[in-house]
């Protein structure tokens, strides 16, 4: 190679990881919402509380008691979210009216939480799992306990709950692998520079992400699963909803059609279905 081709070169690997780190930087720092949102908006009384991560954050909570039963859910947002995210409060009212105890986070970096970085659930399963901790601690055993999660969310609690025991798992809107997601959004020619970016500036992998096999091991266990996901979201595209039903095809699915990104919960039979399947898990707490 002559030394201009050289410098031709270098000049475009040079731009080319450049870019991929810009994008990596970029992406990987949440916005804050701050909706002003609480569940007093449905008259539920609510109390803060602080939950340890698994790597030690204390994540900002809410905590909303339902009733004596020793049963409780576990509601996680996405990304540049909150948990008084308007598509995650709606959720709220149908527990409580099921008698439901509800533990509610934001996840690092976003709300009340600390952090300043995401790495799009797979560091966030730590929070989840420290979700799920705090349930322990008060007498919600793994067992007794619903993981809702929505996009980013969701993909952490499918990953959390296949190496827990845990009830039942509703997951809106989620991807059914990272790698894919990304290919997706940055194309294939830019997705080595990402992956490697991740490694360097988050220390992970996209490939470590893989809700589709959480899934497959839900299914072999045989945890309940609740699919929503609508066949227009340009976020996380529907493809996604089909590749995690093929992974688990008795896990019930509802595609809904023409709409967007978490936007079931705008759908007039939302409240209705999801009672349906919590009615339908049935037994003794």
């Amino acid at each position: 190679m002559t030394e201009p081709n050289l410098w031709t070169a270098l000049a475009l690997g040079a731009g080319y990881f450049g870019s991929s780190f810009q994008l990596v930087a970029r992406s990987s720092r949440p916005q804050r919402e701050r909706t002003g949102l609480l569940p007093a908006a449905y008259g539920l009384d609510y109390s803060e509380v602080s939950v340890r991560s698994r790597d030690g954050l204390e994540l900002s909570g809410w905590w909303i008691p339902g009733g004596r039963e020793r049963k409780a859910a576990l509601l996680v947002h996405g990304l540049n979210a909150s948990k008084a995210s308007p598509y995650v409060l709606p959720a709220l009212p149908v527990y409580a009216e099921l008698g439901w105890n509800v533990l509610m986070i934001d996840l690092r970096a976003h709300g009340d939480s600390p952090g300043t970085r995401t790495t799009l659930g797979l560091t966030e399963v730590r929070d989840v799992l420290g979700g799920l901790d705090w349930l322990a601690q008060r007498g919600y055993p793994r067992e007794a306990v619903v993981l809702h999660g929505w996009s980013m969310g969701a993909a952490a609690v499918l990953m959390v709950a296949a190496g827990e025991a845990v009830r039942a798992v509703v997951a809106d809107s989620g991807y059914a692998r990272l790698s894919r997601l990304l290919r997706q959004r940055v194309g294939g020619l830019l997705y080595p520079g990402v992956v490697l970016a991740a490694q360097t500036l988050l220390g992970a992998h996209p490939r470590r992400a893989a809700p589709e096999e959480a899934a497959a091991q839900l299914r072999a266990a045989g945890t309940p699963l609740y699919l929503l996901h609508g066949t227009a979201d340009r976020t996380v595209p529907y493809d996604h909803a089909l590749a995690l039903h093929a992974a688990y095809p008795e896990a019930r699915l509802w595609s809904l059609e023409g709409y967007p990104h978490v936007s079931a919960w705008r759908h007039p039979e939302y409240a209705l279905r999801l009672r349906a399947f919590l009615d339908r898990l049935g037994g003794r707490w």
